[in-house]
């Protein structure tokens, strides 16, 4: 871009948008997207599987790879200050100089080279390099448990998108068992509606449930749209991609818990990968405040470099040409200590002992918060475990309870067309009643699992 024209680059007025150059939408790189993803169409995929492809496909567990290799490169750099530096160095070109003096100008020119190789190892830094290094593994630490604790995190999200697929399935299930019921209901009283036994508003009340329950099947359907574009999304591939998925209508759920919430809190405090990470950096800002305290101390060094002196140049005059070919070299020993900096050295001590202290508080709140994640995940359970068996026993109940009105309704007639049309509406929000009491075991036992670092 011309620097003469910068604002070429920039909108042209508050109100026009902006629009990019052709090249800068034509060069995207390949995103993770687009990678093969070897999908099994023929394979029916459930939580274990879906975790393991999530885990390979997910950008942010890619992203916390990246980061966790990058902290250990750059541990080894700063390993790398413990070894010398050699570096080779050549000048070469012509020169002309003037001497005057008093028997008159002498003139020297020509052309020369001087290549060289340069020696530099640090011998004694007082805890530099040691504290830089210990930074270094800490942050290594640090990424890598960030790294453990990301796939916990999409494990954990994988899971509650599969259970809320899970849910939407068996809501659409239980729906379309409404309909039926409904449709049933519609014919009973058409039934009797024919033999001067039930009136034409019955008739309409029951239609008008009939289409209430219709409308919930398409809602439940456009649920499962959705839930399954948050799995997708989830797994890290779009929502066209979803694989064939697993029901878990199957699955037994869990009864009781098998640990106290005790038992649960100690196992985070010492398995919780995001505890562990924040531990590590803690470590390393103990080691950037040891550093900072070295810096008031000297620094020892050897220095030395040998190189060749070719030159082919006349002095005159009377002019003469001469050719030099030497060879030069030198040893140093270096010793350096920073007097006085303007309290530069004590200021950066006070801001690393300031971090240091924000990094333990940091970690002491991070305890808390787990130990009250585990608190809470735990008795979200138990409060689902209960709640579970009251789902259980409503259903129950309804379906009892719906089943004996339209009986009482079709051949007795003791039962009213709104008795009937209130216990099938019962009996609906007793089906989702315990859809919802499944889905919400599992995620509060995915949410208790993943708060205890598993």
């Amino acid at each position: 871009m011309p620097t003469r024209t910068p604002y070429a680059a920039a909108p042209r007025s508050s109100s026009t948008p902006w629009s990019p150059p052709p090249a800068v939408t034509a060069q995207r790189p390949r995103t993770l997207a687009a990678r093969e993803t070897r999908i099994d169409p023929q394979a029916v995929y459930g939580l274990a599987d879906l975790i393991d492809f999530a885990h390979r496909t997910n950008p942010e567990t890619q992203r916390a790879w990246e980061e966790a290799r990058a902290a250990a490169a750059q541990a080894a750099r700063a390993e790398a200050a413990y070894y010398p530096t050699l570096s080779a160095m050549a000048s070469g070109g012509t020169s002309r100089e003037v001497h005057p003096s008093t028997g008159g100008t002498f003139t020297t020119e020509g052309p020369g080279v001087n290549p060289q190789l340069q020696l530099n190892w640090i011998l004694l830094d007082f805890g530099r390099r040691g504290a830089s290094v210990e930074r270094g593994g800490q942050q290594s630490l640090s990424a890598n448990f960030a790294f453990n604790r990301k796939l916990q995190e999409v494990a954990f999200v994988v899971s509650r998108s599969y259970f809320g697929l899970d849910a939407s399935r068996a809501r659409v299930a239980a729906a379309r068992v409404s309909l039926e019921s409904a449709t049933v209901v519609e014919e009973a009283v058409d039934a009797r509606l024919q033999r001067g036994l039930a009136t034409r508003p019955d008739l309409l009340l029951a239609r008008q449930e009939r289409a209430r329950a219709a409308f919930e099947v398409a809602d439940a359907l456009g649920a499962v749209s959705d839930a399954e574009a948050a799995l997708a999304d989830s797994l890290g591939i779009p929502p066209t991609w979803l694989m064939r998925v697993a029901d878990l209508s199957a699955v037994p759920l869990p009864t009781e818990l098998a640990e106290s919430v005790d038992a649960i809190i100690d196992s985070a405090l010492a398995r919780r990968p995001d505890l562990a990470s924040r531990l590590a950096s803690l470590r390393a800002r103990e080691a950037d405040e040891r550093r900072a305290r070295a810096e008031f101390w000297p620094r020892l060094s050897l220095s030395g470099s040998v190189g060749q002196n070719v030159q082919r140049y006349r002095v005159g005059p009377p002019f003469g040409t001469f050719t030099t070919n030497e060879t030069e070299y030198g040893a140093f020993l270096n010793f350096e200590w920073k007097l006085f900096d303007g309290f530069e050295r004590e200021n950066a001590l006070r801001e690393a002992t300031s971090q240091r202290g924000a990094a333990e508080a940091d970690l002491a709140a991070l305890e808390l918060r787990a130990i009250r994640e585990v608190w809470k995940a735990y008795a979200d359970v138990k409060t689902a475990l209960r709640k579970r068996d009251y789902a259980l026993a409503l259903l129950t109940a309804s379906e009892e309870a719906y089943a004996s009105t339209l009986e009482s309704y079709r051949t007795a007639g003791l039962a009213t067309v709104l008795d009937l049309l209130a216990a099938q509406r019962d009996l609906a929000r007793a089906r989702t009643t315990e859809i919802q009491s499944r889905a919400e075991l599992l995620a509060t036992s995915a949410a208790l699992t993943f708060a205890a670092g598993d």
